[in-house]
């Protein structure tokens, strides 16, 4: 018995649905049937699902850009082998995020919790705002001024829970937190300075696997990571080899940190104790090479992760594997995106600042 597939589009990093069917006029029957998929190393997440009206789905996530090839076995049909072409993924604007009521100007850096609360940085206005899942506006967070609970160009912030988030607070040069649901000022730590724990410019700020807080100390060219109240626990990338020269972001993943080193345009990935590792990139435009990184995001997909970089001067987004290899980017002008962050409903939250617009990405 011969089989036939569906029109397909694959992408790397997404998953693919291939429905396959028996050929036109083939009776209907009940069959057990395995899959295999090659190269087994490329692919996560291989699901098999038959329908009633006797089509299989064979469901899975091609790692990377390639050809893979598709081995069916049953009881009842005669082996089937067939080949999908995974494409680069083409990541592309959904909508403007329609926010409503109360919007930021200039949206820098963007957060979402667990239950798709959304925090977005305004630099401009010096504030944090904080929207529904739907886009309703719900409060601010601070103002412009050097007290507590108030703020200087903000740029960078994270949920530290779903109550509370953080806010890298750049020009106070400090680290605050703010309760979202009270709309309350919690805590504030860090002041200029080039000692542990102090800051000179902080632009992002992120939490890792063990609950510490991560922040990229921009002018101080280093990643500082702190305990919740702000104690040091460790600093790198200030000196060695994989020195950083203005890092605008940082993710901490499986025990790694991976930060955008804007200045020398490429990624650099370091150890949990801060050795440096290996970098992703260097400056250019072709697919793969980066201008001025800022913001950095995974996006995940069962067991697999895309690494998502805001290549802000070249105005565009790429999608790396966690091991650095290029796999996909934007198929639409941006003009400048800073930040961008999933929600709990996998949608891609994008701040644009010089469009001075939160996007929807897929």
């Amino acid at each position: 018995m011969e089989l036939s597939t569906e029109n397909l589009n694959v992408q790397a990093g997404l998953e693919a649905d291939v429905v396959v069917h028996p050929v036109q006029g083939t009776p209907k029957q009940e069959f057990h049937v395995e899959v295999c998929l090659e190269p087994a190393e490329k692919v996560q997440n291989v699901g098999i699902f038959e329908g009633d009206d006797g089509n299989v789905h064979v469901k899975f996530i091609p790692v990377v850009p390639g050809t893979y090839d598709i081995f069916i076995n049953s009881d009842k049909l005669v082996d089937s082998h067939f080949t999908v072409q995974a494409e680069e993924r083409r990541i592309d604007i959904v909508s403007k995020f329609d926010l409503k009521g109360d919007i930021p100007r200039q949206p820098i850096g963007i957060a979402v919790n667990s239950q798709g609360l959304i925090a977005v940085a305004d630099i401009h206005r010096h504030c944090i705002f904080i929207f529904s899942e739907k886009g309703d506006f719900l409060r601010t967070l601070g103002c412009y001024g050097k007290n507590p609970g108030q703020m200087s160009s903000p740029v960078g912030v994270t949920f530290l829970n779903d109550d509370e988030i953080l806010v890298a607070d750049q020009l106070n040069h400090r680290i605050q937190q703010f309760n979202v649901q009270r709309g309350t000022f919690s805590q504030s730590f860090g002041e200029e300075g080039i000692g542990e724990g102090e800051f000179k410019n902080p632009v992002s700020v992120c939490m890792d696997g063990e609950g510490h807080v991560i922040v990229a100390d921009c002018l101080n060219n280093r990643i500082q990571v702190l305990t919740q109240d702000g104690e040091p626990v460790l600093r790198f990338g200030d000196s060695g080899p994989g020195k950083l020269d203005h890092p605008f972001g940082c993710v901490s993943h499986r025990g790694r940190f991976i930060v955008s080193d804007s200045w020398n345009n490429c990624l650099k990935v370091f150890d949990s104790s801060g050795k440096f590792l290996n970098k992703i990139g260097a400056k250019g435009d072709a697919d793969g090479l980066l201008y001025s990184p800022w913001g950095l995001c995974v996006e995940k997909y069962g067991n697999q992760q895309n690494l998502l970089v805001c290549d802000g001067s070249n105005g565009r987004i790429q999608q790396f594997t966690m091991e650095g290899r290029f796999t996909g980017k934007t198929v639409c002008k941006l003009q400048y995106p800073t930040a961008l962050t999933t929600a709990p409903d996998g949608r891609i939250l994008l701040c644009d600042l010089e469009m001075g617009k939160v996007c929807i990405l897929k």
